[in-house]
């Protein structure tokens, strides 16, 4: 086929095509998924603060036991962690198919899926995606790879919102399931890739605080505080604002997320052309305004418009960024899971962090001063180089 003699020039192996495939699937049904799950937790308890809490807890968890679930992909390799983590998902989805039944218990069990999932997942596949990518055509790789998950992340909210609308949080539970199930296909056909992890428990918490690594955990914890108001206090914020309407919120989702395809498809070769890490700083500077921009937001035009020039600015960053770290954790070599693990540990304490000081200015300010605290992080990016 044209289509895959066009990957293959792009050094897209058959192995990264099946990785990525599969990751396709999983980020389709987390989309459908993730957009409505705070405010899920939030119509329920009517309490943010609890929604504060099932997030804090699934960062902390995760943080600590990272070292653990990377001792683990080293015992039974890259692909069976990959594989396993799927099942953990299914889980997690399954608990919020079962939450009215018995909210305290599901609320517990879905912490402990989502934490064996991230433990069984997250390394591997950021292991595996650098070692499978191809470092020259890396930055066009990532272009392609991003674009195809943002057309798919184009209809998620929206047929996340229909789905509300009509039935339930359950309903849309099992089609995230089922969707996720779809990766195995890929995964399955995985090579048998192995990474020993070379470093105790205590050695990865001695060297995740050394002073040595101290720009990089601080970069990485500012990418994780941007990440944990992007998915919880964003979503939050536009379902307040849209009258707590799932359909608008879907739609308004939808067109934000198709805008940014184009965007991204008309300028993605432009960037590609120029120098990533003064796109990272230019990148910066336009992520820093776009949130401070979300400050005033009071209509859906607002946040449509807003949204769009947010999308461009994280087009300009998230590529240069992204294809950046890849780089970094492949150049690591032979300690390239231990590098991924150091990174995924800093940017959920930085979410950590920032869900601790949130919650606290939310006792005297509204929501919107997340997003002021989002607008400092993104300054810190920077010291990533």
């Amino acid at each position: 086929m044209k289509i895959l003699e066009d990957y293959k020039k792009l050094g897209f192996s058959k192995d990264l095509l099946y990785l990525y495939s599969g990751k396709l699937f999983l980020d389709f049904g987390a989309n459908v998924f993730g957009l409505f799950l705070p405010i899920f937790l939030y119509q329920y308890y009517y309490n943010i603060n609890i929604v504060i809490l099932y997030y804090f807890l699934g960062s902390l968890l995760y943080f600590l036991s990272l070292p653990l679930g990377a001792k683990l992909m080293g015992e039974i390799n890259i692909k069976n962690s990959i594989i396993i983590s799927t099942f953990f998902r299914l889980i997690f989805f399954l608990t919020f198919y079962k939450f009215l039944d018995n909210p305290h218990l599901y609320f517990i069990l879905s912490l402990l899926a989502l934490t064996l999932m991230r433990n069984t997942f997250w390394l591997p596949f950021h292991t595996e995606l650098a070692l499978l990518t191809d470092k020259k055509k890396r930055g066009r790789q990532f272009g392609i790879i991003f674009s195809l998950a943002a057309i798919l992340g184009t209809f998620a909210p929206i047929i996340a919102g229909f789905i509300l609308e009509k039935w339930s949080f359950a309903v849309l539970a099992i089609i995230s399931l089922l969707l996720s199930l779809f990766s195995l296909l890929f995964f399955t056909k995985l090579p048998e890739n192995k990474e020993e992890y070379s470093w105790s428990f205590k050695e990865t918490f001695k060297y995740f605080f050394h002073p040595f690594n101290r720009r990089m955990i601080i970069a990485y914890m500012s990418d994780g505080v941007i990440g944990i108001i992007q998915i919880l206090f964003w979503p939050l914020f536009i379902f307040m604002i849209l009258d707590e309407q799932y359909r608008a919120v879907g739609l308004l989702t939808g067109a934000i997320v198709l805008v940014g395809v184009v965007l991204r498809l008309f300028i993605g070769n432009l960037l590609d052309r120029l120098n990533k890490i003064k796109l990272i700083k230019v990148g910066i500077v336009l992520n820093s305004t776009a949130w401070l921009l979300k400050v005033g937001v009071v209509s859906a035009l607002q946040i449509f418009l807003a949204s769009i020039y947010h999308v461009l600015a994280l087009i300009v960053l998230r590529t240069s960024l992204d294809t950046l770290v890849y780089e970094k954790t492949a150049d690591r070599g032979h300690y390239i899971d231990e590098y991924t693990v150091i990174k995924e540990m800093a940017i959920h304490f930085g979410k950590i962090i920032a869900l601790i000081l949130i919650a606290f200015l939310l006792l005297f300010f509204p929501l919107q001063v997340s997003f002021i605290i989002a607008s400092i992080a993104v300054l810190f990016i920077s010291l990533l180089r």
